[in-house]
């Protein structure tokens, strides 16, 4: 095994564990702080797949921007969080039962799907993972599907905003 495999089995099992961190964390600041741990091992990984620009935005969007709205959340809705952990699940033990058969099953799909597949002794092409490379394949190769995302995103937003509006 070689010292990349080493890492990357090491930083795989760092995400797996932050990952059920999130899930698991009966506090929600816990479960934040397990998000930002999954999004810096995630990084790393990118880093190792020659992607340095998509590192560096995952740090710095995520780990930046997003957590802090999610502690802001956190922090507005104490109160809620509080009223939540007083109301009893009542989830039905069929739908319990196929979701974790879901879940299974896909797990299992995904293995059979790895197993065969090699590790890619290519070498990369000049500028793979840069920002220049990046904003050709967005702009260029891709710009109708990233244009349609934008305008997915813009609905998105003007839709929150008009279901949260408050009648006045």
């Amino acid at each position: 095994m070689t010292i990349a495999n080493a890492t990357q089995w090491i930083l795989a099992i760092v995400l797996i564990f932050s990952s059920l961190g999130i899930v698991l964390a009966r506090k929600p600041v816990h479960a934040c702080l397990s998000f930002l741990l999954t999004l810096l091992s995630l990084a790393v990984l990118y880093l190792q797949l020659s992607a340095p620009f998509i590192a560096v935005m995952q740090v710095l969007v995520y780990a930046g921007a997003i957590l802090v709205i999610f502690m802001f959340v956190i922090v507005l809705f104490q109160d809620a969080h509080a009223q939540i952990d007083k109301v009893q699940a009542n989830s039905a033990p069929l739908f319990l039962t196929f979701a974790a058969g879901a879940f299974l099953a896909s797990l299992g799909f995904l293995g059979s799907r790895l197993i065969g597949i090699e590790a890619s002794k290519d070498k990369l092409f000049e500028g793979y993972g840069s920002v220049e490379a990046l904003g050709k394949a967005l702009y260029v190769d891709f710009f109708f599907p990233f244009e349609a995302v934008v305008l997915l995103f813009l609905i998105a937003v003007i839709g929150a905003l008009y279901i949260g509006k408050k009648e006045i």
